[in-house]
């Protein structure tokens, strides 16, 4: 019988590991998602507090959106590069906000011990569904939706984030929130990056 577990939680483990494998590619190998949804999906998801959260109260500003989960290594490696971000931006223009596809107690334990205080909504197939509702971009986590103000995503990206790709796409959603840049013209520089 034991025998038959440690079976189970090997390839539950290659499963997991398959799913989260997929090739992280930068922002300037990211062609604009067109099989996916064009703006952002409305969605409710509790919070750590168990209080319903609507992405509405946070449109009119830049989103950040992060799908992850406290047994994804890639997702708590990239936790602290986006509490830096959201640090160093006000949060009326720039919101980075958690969706962890976990149990409440697993992620606010997680939370606590890691200090992010980004806002976190949770679920474990509800936050599925809302991840897989911006189209077949989302393979396995970490996944990550950029919102700029008034609701267009800008892109998506499957894999872990890195410093310099996150300050890249930050800016670019900051000249769209100024009115310096569009949508079009930032993934015409992404893409040429």
């Amino acid at each position: 019988m034991r025998t038959s577990w440690i079976v189970v939680a090997i390839l539950a483990s290659v499963s997991a590991g398959l799913l989260i494998a997929k090739q992280y590619r930068s922002p300037s190998s990211v062609e604009p998602p067109l099989s996916v949804v064009e703006t952002l999906p409305d969605f409710t998801l509790p919070d750590l507090n168990d209080q319903p959260r609507s992405v509405t109260e946070w449109s009119g500003r830049s989103l950040i959106i992060n799908f992850w989960a406290t047994w994804c290594a890639p997702c708590r490696r990239e936790m602290p590069l986006l509490q830096s971000l959201q640090d160093e931006h006000d949060e009326d223009s720039l919101q980075v906000i958690g969706v962890a596809m976990d149990n409440r107690a697993d992620a606010q334990r997680f939370i606590t011990e890691t200090g992010v205080t980004y806002p976190i909504l949770y679920g474990v197939d509800e936050a599925a569904m809302v991840a897989e509702s911006f189209g077949d971009e989302f393979v396995g986590l970490p996944f990550t939706a950029f919102i700029v103000p008034g609701g267009e995503i800008l892109t998506l990206l499957s894999g872990e984030l890195d410093a310099a790709d996150l300050r890249e796409l930050a800016g670019e959603m900051d000249a769209i929130a100024s009115g310096q840049s569009s949508v079009a013209e930032a993934r015409k520089r992404l893409l040429a990056n």
